[in-house]
């Protein structure tokens, strides 16, 4: 009773909502207080109204109630608690007390017992020393909605410290070697952000016990020392700031064990010592709302890598490691990870065989390490017990892979020998802040080995049953994105497995990639599968994009699972079938060792792709080059190159054909001599080559240099790089040529150059002109030169605006002599009206004719005549898919002339009247025609510009609706216009893929 009246006015000032909550509580538990008089004080909204409340009801009620209250309030609140029992000074706890606490902490932390572990466990006898094993990691600052905000080193954190602070990392990542790295360079003196703190205290959260006093002493002290609890609550108060706690593994914390510590981070403005706190990122959304400073553990760089393992192994060790880990690029995930690092290095300590190639080799040797080394803690238990529970854990992981669990409970291991799976390290036990216990694999990326293991096993089993059981499993797997994304990982361990599991992996590859049903598979009886395959639209150009995407990453997927599989050339006629036909994309800044095995030993395969693409980029730092004598060792001379030696050496020594070859040469300031040499040698591997060049002054004048090296060039594409005119002859040299895109060419039309060159290309069978400077005499002699390109398929000539009466001419060569023209574009290309009555009366002498896009030409007051002749001449043109018209003065009373026309036209695809001046009348009109669905495989329709209402808009949407396959619609207005509330509403119910476009997106 007289610490509640002495301190009467501090408590009503200081305890706050919840504490008087809490402590009323208790109270009532205790049944001091009545649950009138408890909600009575709940009910008051005013904290200190609550307070003064309940503290004058507690007093009438005597002493006994009045120490319940008391001891309610330092178990709610110690920090309050303490500081009203007059802790507040020094004096009382002397001083060379507080210095031999320190030199106790400091021997703690520079002990060997702090810095030695064992990174397998105890029981395996190898030992890292954190002094060696540490590395710098990077951090990213975050905020509390978890985006990354910046990048901090560990000094950085440390000198901007925020409190509390929180660590968040996956599993392995570092995170309690990075606390006790702090510990050790405070008592070390060797930083200067942490020289002030008087006390820095580590603390494991899984065995915390007690208060803070009784935790400190248990693991970094010892009992019955000789500054006692009041005396330590004492000197917590008075340094404040001073005063570092380290709080490790808040995952594993149970709060109820020591309340004080979930206090000192959720409520660290009571009593304001420094906190920083690691925890998995799983965990974090617990207290990710008291952190002043959140900071992630990033990827462990390559350098860091390196460092780790030259720092733990001999000489010799980590030199064959690194060469090891540098040639399997598989492995640089797993190698971002600290403990995957430490367990290459600890295991390259114990088994001198071994070789980390594949991912798959280094699970399976801790695997088997982790059994063999552990089996004599389960000598009790016989062998059939301890192989059955094995056997139930690749269950386990198997079954939690594709059900998406990585957690287990108790009833999981029901059938099993709990303490084998323990004791082999192949499960662990979580058992704090759970009623019941939850059992985990080490890492995800060991579960997934470990299903992958037994996958394995049972599809290349003796007993039906199991083989029958595997299958089972595999019939879950029936898309590509299955492959390349959710079950990548157990697919790639299963395959690294075994040879017959990969044979019978390979044949799943195949029917899925030819979506088949996946139940063809089986020989078994009652494994039927019902697979049902979206049905891919065979006219939408974005779908095929996307679709040819998704089989580039397919096939860079199954090569992947050939490396893994180490099956070198044992598999070559079984993976052929497979890459028939296929295309492949590499990177040529960063490209995988698993291509060079792929070239190296199925080169049956690379020779049966249907494409390979290569990319190059000038932008990036030269790489050395491969030295002319013995390119096979790829001896490195002192010059340097733009092209990749690692692209270089796929090439060389290739003795067979590859089908067609696609070179970009993006970014390129500068091309060298050899460069050339190099990929003159690339491309003579292709018996069809395409090549693009982009953005690459430094291109210009060696590109006739470039295109000597290409004897079966076929297509070739120039795209804002300047040409000099040699280049430009070369070019038209190039007589094998089937297809020549050149966009965004400014220079002047030299004499001799391609304009003049052209008419060499007579094989060729596509030509783009977009955006190239031509006048009207260039046009004229353009003209002349494509009268001899009588093979053209396709001729796009874009955005070709002084080029004036040139495209009449241009217009009578193409009516004239290209009747094999299937596609014509000639958007914004000075098309008169003249233009188009020539065109409309030659149509006849154009019969393979189903594209014809004459876009962004205005046809002036002449341009109504010149439609209704060409809607008169395109009836001899039924199968037509595009038709993009010009615009001019009245066009749009020849709309009903040409709807007339689209009705003898079902296989349009694209359709545009872009600026007709079209309004509600017309578009109403236009709608009319849509819901008779004579166009049903519209795709794409083009209403720009024209001068429709939101009403008229809003009446056109349900025939647009209509157009099942309608997959863009362009209705911006020439006005600033804002489409009307209820139009929007229209536009978001319906189904299509819109787009709208002001004006100025134009």
């Amino acid at each position: 009773m007289e610490f509640i009246e002495s301190n009467r006015v501090h408590l009503i000032q200081r305890m706050g909502m919840i504490t008087v909550k809490q402590i009323a509580d208790d109270l009532l538990a205790c049944n001091v207080m009545s649950y009138e008089e408890v909600n009575t004080i709940a009910c008051e909204k005013v904290e200190q109204e609550a307070s003064r409340m309940m503290i004058y009801m507690i007093l009438n009620k005597g002493s006994e109630a009045c120490n319940i209250l008391v001891k309610s309030l330092e178990k709610h609140n110690p920090f309050l608690f303490h500081d009203l029992q007059g802790y507040c000074t020094t004096g009382q706890v002397e001083q060379d007390k507080l210095n031999d606490l320190i030199q106790d902490l400091k021997y703690v932390y520079l002990s060997s017992a702090f810095q030695k572990y064992h990174p397998l466990g105890s029981d395996i006898d190898i030992i890292f020393d954190l002094g060696t094993a540490y590395t710098d990691v990077l951090l990213w600052k975050k905020d509390i909605h978890n985006s990354r905000k910046g990048q901090l080193t560990l000094n950085v954190l440390l000198e901007e410290l925020k409190n509390p602070c929180i660590i968040e990392g996956e599993a392995g990542k570092g995170k309690t070697t990075l606390l006790k790295r702090i510990a050790v360079l405070w008592a070390s003196d060797n930083c200067s952000a942490l020289k002030k703190f008087q006390f820095v205290f580590f603390i494991s959260l899984t065995s915390t016990r007690g208060g803070i006093y009784e935790t400190v002493c248990d693991q970094l002290l010892f009992e019955q020392y000789p500054i006692h609890k009041q005396g330590f609550m004492k000197m917590l108060l008075a340094q404040r700031q001073r005063v570092l706690f380290l709080l490790d593994g808040y995952d594993e914390f149970k709060p109820q064990n020591c309340p004080e510590v979930e206090a000192m981070i959720k409520e660290n403005h009571k009593f304001k010592n420094m906190v920083i706190i690691a925890t998995r990122t799983e965990s974090i959304h617990k207290i990710r709302q008291f952190g002043s400073l959140i900071a992630e553990i990033g990827d462990l760089s390559e350098e860091s890598c390196m460092k780790l393992i030259k720092n733990v192994l001999t000489n010799k060790l980590a030199d064959g490691l690194l060469n090891q880990l540098k040639e399997a690029t598989s492995m640089k995930t797993l190698m971002k990870t600290p403990l995957f690092v430490i367990i290459a290095c600890a295991i390259q300590m114990g088994e001198s065989n071994f070789h980390p190639s594949t991912q798959t080799l280094l699970f399976s040797t801790l695997y088997d390490l982790m059994v063999e080394k552990n089996r004599y803690k389960t000598k009790e238990i016989t062998e059939n017990h301890i192989m059955l529970s094995i056997d139930h854990c690749g269950d386990l992981a198997l079954d939690g892979i594709f059900d998406q669990r990585f957690d287990f409970q108790s009833e999981d291991l029901a059938d099993v020998k709990e303490e084998v799976l323990l004791a082999s390290g192949l499960l662990n036990k979580y058992t704090a802040q759970r009623l019941k216990p939850t059992y985990r694999f080490f890492h995800k990326s060991f579960q997934e080995y470990t299903a992958g293991r037994k996958l394995c096993k049972l599809l290349t089993s003796c007993q039906e049953a199991e083989v029958k059981k595997g299958y089972s499993y595999l019939q879950k797997i029936n898309n590509i994105s299955d492959i390349t994304n959710t079950y990548f990982n157990l697919l790639l361990y299963t395959c690294g497995s075994s040879l017959d599991a990969t044979k019978i992996i390979l044949d799943l590859l195949k029917k899925v990639d030819q979506h088949r049903d996946i139940s063809q598979l089986f020989s078994l009886k009652d494994l039927a599968l019902e697979s049902k395959y979206t049905e891919r639209s065979e006219n939408i150009t974005e779908n095929e994009d996307l679709n040819k995407t998704n089989k580039d990453i397919f096939a860079d997927c199954v090569i992947n699972f050939f490396y893994e599989s180490s099956s070198k050339s044992a598999l070559s006629r079984d993976f052929e079938e497979f890459f028939c036909d296929k295309s492949i994309y590499i990177n040529t800044q960063n490209i995988p060792i698993y291509f060079s095995d792929f070239f190296r030993y199925l080169p049956n395969c690379v020779s049966a792709l249907g494409l390979i693409k290569l990319d190059f980029f000038g932008n990036c730092s030269p790489s050395e080059e491969i030295g002319d004598e013995n390119v096979k060792d790829l001896q490195i001379s002192s010059l340097k190159t733009y092209i990749p030696e690692k692209a270089v050496s796929l090439f060389f020594n290739w003795n067979q054909s590859l089908r067609s070859l696609e070179i970009t040469l993006q970014d390129f300031n500068k091309l060298k001599k050899r460069d050339i040499k190099y990929l003159g040698k690339i491309c003579c591997s292709a018996a069809s080559l395409k090549l693009c060049i982009s953005n690459s002054a430094g291109i210009t004048g060696t590109l006739n240099d470039v295109l000597e090296t290409c004897k079966n060039l076929q297509d070739l594409s120039v795209e804002s790089t300047p040409l000099t005119v040699e280049d430009e002859r070369q070019i038209t040299r190039m007589t094998k040529l089937k297809t020549l895109h050149v966009r965004d060419l400014q220079s002047e039309n030299l004499e001799g150059g391609l304009i003049d060159g052209i008419k060499k290309l007579v094989n060729a069978e596509g030509l783009v002109l977009d955006n190239i400077s031509m006048d009207e005499g260039d046009a004229k002699k353009l003209a002349e030169g494509i009268r001899n390109l009588r093979e053209l398929r396709l001729l796009y000539m874009n955005h070709l605006t002084a080029i004036g009466d040139g495209i009449i001419y241009i217009v009578r060569s193409i009516s004239d002599e290209l009747s094999e023209l299937e596609e014509i574009q000639l958007v914004n290309c000075c098309v008169s009206s003249d233009a188009v009555e020539i065109l409309a009366q030659n149509l006849c002498h154009l019969p393979k004719l189903n594209v014809l896009d004459l876009s962004e030409n205005y046809l002036q007051k002449k341009g109504k005549d010149a439609i209704h002749r060409l809607v008169d001449g395109l009836y001899v043109l039924p199968g037509m898919k595009v038709l993009m018209l010009p615009w001019g003065d009245d066009v749009k009373v020849c709309l009903t002339k040409l709807l007339e026309l689209l009705e003898t036209m079902p296989q349009l695809t694209k359709f545009g009247l872009r600026k007709w001046s079209l309004t509600d009348v017309e578009v109403r009109i236009l709608g009319n025609f849509f819901e008779k669905e004579h166009l049903e495989n519209l795709q794409h329709l083009d209403l720009a510009m024209n001068c429709v209402t939101s009403d008229g808009w809003l009446s056109f949407m349900q025939p647009l609706i209509s157009l099942k396959k309608l997959v863009f619609v362009d209705f911006s207005s020439k006005q600033d216009w804002v489409p009307a509330s209820l139009l929007v509403c229209k536009l978001s119910q319906s189904y299509l893929a819109s787009f709208l476009r002001t004006p100025s997106a134009d």
